[in-house]
């Protein structure tokens, strides 16, 4: 497959007017300049890395917890249309019972011939995680981290446990030191920990923190909290959701500012009503109201979840950062796979690399998704 006439966006320059050459699964060439084989005319649209999102629950009808034994696939085949060609599959919390079922099934599609865009693995948020900063999670299942439980959700999933998302001063840093031994990647939030408290995991190697600012104590000049602790540390990865409704424009602004692009990884933290209609959902087992982009608990009325989709949260980062392009890659695929140890194998365009890889328009919107060198989205 060759595509040309594109802006192609590279690690660190863009060509004008380029080509890219696509043989089985990986990219075979780039280059600039017209080239005289029969390819795809991109008329001068974009050609940018795929959309890595790490923190994603689902959408359209199903997520980690709701839908039928096909829902990990249906996702998978539905989330190219955002531009995503690899993802991590976030849980929430639920009773031990119905975790194991879960996980137990979604180890079983990760181990099935799969089609769409590639799921990487889980991201598990909950029940490790703090009382006082539940946000959307049953308050009554939360327990401390615990190595026991995680031993067995690592045999449910057959060892696709990628992530998970944990108040870390709720352990004494054993916790941590088990994830990073056994290659899972730690991530702090959900949260009320002070900004010293992060200490601990921090020199541990915890450096990823779930959505920043969502559901963590914050910047409080006599309590700094999570939001300070990642912050004060530059080689901490931060998630954002930059859907315009989880955080306001100028607290983006301010993420940009203060982390840079090399530190910051956008995410949708969508769940299953993300692509449907208003009305009412369930988020694993509390109800919940979509109203356009937003979804909120229909007891309280705190954000559970979100419906937007991943290509609208590019274009709203772009839109209140005036990031550049090279620049947005960084936060949409760049940082991303280098914190989940596969930079070697995507999250970048170049030769030898897998062909994951997203057509824009001039608007940002997804006009095509290719996820190792499959069509997984044509507009």
């Amino acid at each position: 497959m060759i595509l040309k006439n594109a802006k192609i966006v590279l690690e660190d320059e863009i060509l004008e007017n380029g080509y890219l050459i696509i043989h089985d699964n990986k990219i075979k060439a780039i280059g600039q300049g017209s080239i005289a084989e029969d390819g795809i005319d991109l008329k001068g649209k974009w050609i940018l890395p795929g959309f890595i999102d790490c923190h994603v629950h689902g959408g359209y009808g199903v997520d980690f917890e709701t839908g039928d034994q096909d829902r990990f696939q249906t996702f998978a085949k539905a989330v190219g249309q955002e531009g995503i060609t690899k993802y991590l599959q976030a849980s929430v919390t639920t009773d031990v019972v119905t975790m194991e079922k879960n996980f137990k099934a979604f180890g079983a599609y990760m181990s099935t011939k799969r089609e769409g865009s590639i799921c990487l693995g889980a991201h598990m948020e909950g029940p490790f995680i703090a009382v006082e900063k539940k946000g959307a999670h049953d308050e009554k299942l939360l327990i401390k981290p615990n190595i026991e439980l995680t031993n067995q959700v690592i045999k449910w999933s057959n060892h696709h446990l990628k992530m998970i998302t944990y108040a870390g001063d709720l352990q004494d840093g054993s916790f941590t030191k088990f994830l990073i031994q056994n290659k899972i990647e730690p991530s702090i939030g959900h949260t009320n920990m002070l900004a010293s408290e992060f200490e601990k995991d921090y020199l541990l190697g915890a450096k990823h923190v779930t959505h920043l600012f969502n559901g963590m104590s914050g910047i409080e000049h006599q309590r700094p909290g999570l939001v300070v602790g990642a912050i004060n540390h530059r080689d901490v990865l931060v998630e954002v959701i930059s859907d315009g409704i989880h955080l306001q424009p100028e607290i983006l602004r301010f993420i940009y500012q203060v982390k840079g692009a090399e530190n910051i990884c956008i995410i949708t933290d969508a769940m299953n009503a993300k692509g449907l209609a208003d009305g009412e959902y369930f988020l694993g087992q509390l109800p919940v109201i979509k109203t356009g982009m937003k979804v909120c608990l229909k007891s309280n009325g705190a954000l559970a979840g979100a419906g937007a989709t991943y290509d609208h949260n590019v274009r709203t980062m772009k839109k209140y950062t005036n990031a550049s392009m090279n620049e947005l890659i960084k936060m949409t695929s760049i940082n991303i796979a280098k914190q989940l140890n596969i930079f070697d194998q995507t999250g970048s365009l170049a030769p030898n690399k897998l062909a994951d890889l997203v057509v824009l328009d001039h608007d940002l919107n997804v006009e095509m998704t290719i996820a190792e060198g499959k069509i997984v989205y044509e507009k």
